[in-house]
């Protein structure tokens, strides 16, 4: 038996025994490959819609972007209109042109002294005032007195201390006051929809990412072994919530003096200024961008742009000032953290009467206070309502003095038709000839250019297919324009 024939009834025997083994194997052989033509022709016509509508859309955007570009800008009013009108409603658009320009002028100057105030990253030294206190419980002083018959000598509990560290902003009223000065400057006749408030003032935690209190005893004695119930420390993390009194409780029966540290967290990273740039730039702290600007600022008033006078700071003889930001990194030192001296007392002597906090002033850099409320007001939604509004206006003052001028014109034509009929019908007679000559592009031959003006019908040349795609590109142009 052959080994075609033996494939023929093998294909035989699974169409009887396994119908759907034979559909996967061989169906193709005698059925051709499977394939689904609707399924195609569906994907076809979708991709052409798809194309067409892609090819429609771009059609649609480029005819709307010619009409934005033929839109009538020009609000001036034409020469000589003045002539025309009775009163003087000319000379009052003017006028208001005038005061229009003035005020568009005062506008893009203070926007621009706004952006430039912006970029310029003002920053203000403000006073932090910090009260430090403690409070006892279950000092020996405060104990009852002991049974002297009793064997048990313990009170049942130990001593302990709480202190409490509280800051505030003593330079908020000023801030204050000032923006509200600024609202009165900018208030306007319209009724507000909604009263403006306030941000609510930053939270004593938000100007520190860590603090930490250390024993003096146990600074002072680095090998001594220390106990980590008395450590206190504190580090602001992305899901720490902000503060305005931090206060911990530790045991102890014994007055202590404490060193608090506070690590300041600036928005841009400040840096301590190294002994000659602190005396050339007469500042201790500052950031790149304050270094960097503070030494343009002193080169410049010094001319010291050829001068070798600071050069011994960057020791170089020479060198391009974009170099600068380079150089001064050696200079730029961490700052170190705020240190405050506090003694923690639990004697009956300064407990017994009203405890009097610990204070301490500090400087606190912070962004202008003016820059949230210039941003409010420059990003509002009605600032751009207005805006839009405005332009609608210019658009439409626009399309009435693109009418006015049409209509000047059209004065134009009769009022000079009206003076001298037979002149100005020659003119005109003239000027159409010089037209045709420029829609067929071709010079004027004589009196042949003025035959071919005046023959008319389908074998002249207005009736040619030159003059017509001419003329239909004018039609078509005036209607773009008027849309």
């Amino acid at each position: 038996m052959s080994t075609q024939q033996l494939s023929t009834q093998r294909q035989a025997y699974l169409y009887l025994a396994y119908p759907k083994l034979w559909r996967e194997q061989y169906q193709h052989i005698f059925l051709g490959p499977p394939h689904n033509a609707n399924l195609a022709a569906q994907q076809h016509q979708q991709q052409l819609y798809q194309q067409q509508m892609a090819q429609r859309n771009a059609a649609l955007e480029h005819q709307m972007a010619q009409r934005r570009a033929k839109k009538p800008t020009d609000r001036n009013m034409p020469d000589g209109i003045e002539d025309l009108i009775v009163g003087d409603a000319v000379q009052q658009y003017k006028e208001l042109r005038e005061v229009e320009k003035k005020l568009d002028y005062t506008i893009m100057r203070k926007r621009l002294d706004i952006q430039d105030t912006m970029n310029r990253n003002v920053r203000r030294q403000k006073t932090m005032r910090i009260w430090i206190t403690n409070t006892c419980e279950n000092q020996p002083w405060q104990r009852p007195a002991l049974d002297e018959n009793s064997f048990d000598f313990e009170s049942g509990a130990e001593s302990t201390y709480r202190v409490k560290i509280e800051g505030k902003i003593i330079d908020e009223d000023e801030t204050t006051d000032e923006a509200d000065e600024m609202d009165v400057d900018g208030e306007s006749d319209a009724a507000p929809t909604k009263e403006a408030k306030s941000p609510p003032p930053k939270k004593f935690s938000s100007y520190f990412k860590a603090i930490s209190v250390e024993n003096d005893k146990n600074r002072q004695n680095p090998n001594l072994n220390i106990d980590p119930t008395t450590q206190v420390e504190w580090k602001k993390t992305p899901q720490s919530q902000e503060f305005d009194c931090f206060e911990f409780q530790r045991k102890g029966d014994e007055n202590q003096n404490v060193t608090i540290s506070l690590v300041r967290d600036e928005p841009v990273e400040r840096y301590r200024l190294s002994q000659a740039l602190a005396n050339t730039l007469d500042m201790e702290e500052a950031d790149r961008a304050e270094v960097v600007m503070g030494i343009w600022e002193y080169v410049k008033a010094m001319g010291l742009q050829e001068d070798d006078e600071r050069r011994h700071i960057f020791n170089a003889d020479a060198f391009l000032f974009p170099q600068v930001a380079e150089r001064i990194m050696p200079h730029l030192h961490p700052l170190p953290p705020l240190k405050l001296q506090y003694t923690i007392r639990v004697d009956q002597e300064f407990q017994s009467v009203e405890p009097q906090p610990t204070i301490y002033d500090i400087k606190i850099t912070t962004d202008d206070p003016l820059r949230s409320r210039i941003m409010a007001i420059t990003s509002s939604s009605q600032t751009a309502q207005n805006l839009r509004q405005i332009n609608t206006i210019d658009e439409q003052l626009a399309v009435v003095i693109q009418a006015i001028q049409h209509h000047k014109a059209k004065h134009t034509f009769y009022k000079n038709f009206n003076r001298d009929p037979v002149g100005f019908l020659k003119k005109w007679h003239s000027s159409q000839q010089r037209d045709l000559s420029v829609i067929l592009g071709e010079m004027e031959r004589g009196d042949v250019a003025g035959l071919e003006f005046a023959k008319g019908g389908s074998d002249g040349v207005w009736g040619s297919d030159i003059v017509g795609e001419a003329v239909r590109y004018k039609l078509a142009r005036g209607e773009a324009m008027r849309g």
